[in-house]
């Protein structure tokens, strides 16, 4: 009788000590799922943000804004919001490539650069072409408004003579130097500066200039 009740006690032992092992078993390949599961979201998150925040022509936007002193993101946060990086977007006002410039304005920028002469439209579709004329535009802008984001990014979108008009209106600037985002007059422009102004933290975050 010992003998026998023992054995059954050593089969319930072994069966129990199975049962453990398969309860672990099941529980590593668990937590194993799961942490493949939090990784490929994680990752699939990553992509849907770098999706929605393309970095495409990058050597020639750093090497541009580098020559301009400007911020290379910022000019980056710019073309994404004017272009979405299609060099051959043209708006429904006539505004041309990356950086969306107006051929009166192309032509008025190519004499900066002695090239009015033989100034063709078609050339602001050329990327090289149209961020060198867009990033000098920039950059007498941020002359002009002693490097103020806001006014800059103001500037490109609503004119430098639609600034200086809402800088001049104390309802609009109490100092006459700043105008706050949400304070900007015109809702286009408003959500125009947000946007980009938004970009421009995100190509800080996402991109390194080296790589």
């Amino acid at each position: 009788m010992t003998s026998n009740s023992m054995t059954r006690s050593q089969r319930r032992s072994l069966k129990k000590k199975k049962n453990a092992g398969r309860v672990a078993a099941v529980a590593v390949i668990a937590l194993l799922i799961i942490a493949l599961g939090v990784y490929y979201i994680v990752q699939y998150r990553r992509h849907l943000v770098y999706a929605q925040y393309p970095l495409r022509y990058k050597d020639l936007i750093v090497r541009a804004a580098d020559e301009f002193e400007l911020e290379p993101w910022h000019v980056a946060a710019v073309v994404r919001c004017e272009s979405s990086f299609d060099p051959n977007a043209t708006s429904n006002v006539g505004a041309r490539g990356l950086m969306q410039i107006m051929p009166d304005t192309g032509e008025w920028l190519a004499g900066k650069f002695k090239e009015a002469e033989n100034f063709n439209p078609d050339s602001l579709y050329e990327p090289e072409t149209n961020l060198k004329y867009g990033c000098w535009y920039l950059n007498w802008l941020m002359g002009r408004y002693h490097r103020d984001i806001v006014l800059v990014t103001s500037a490109y979108h609503a004119g430098h003579g639609t600034v200086d008009k809402w800088l001049a209106d104390g309802a609009v600037s109490p100092d006459g130097q700043t105008i706050q985002p949400d304070a900007i007059p015109y809702s286009s422009t408003q959500t125009y500066v947000s946007r980009v102004l938004r970009a421009y933290e995100k190509y800080e975050e996402l991109y390194d200039y080296e790589t």
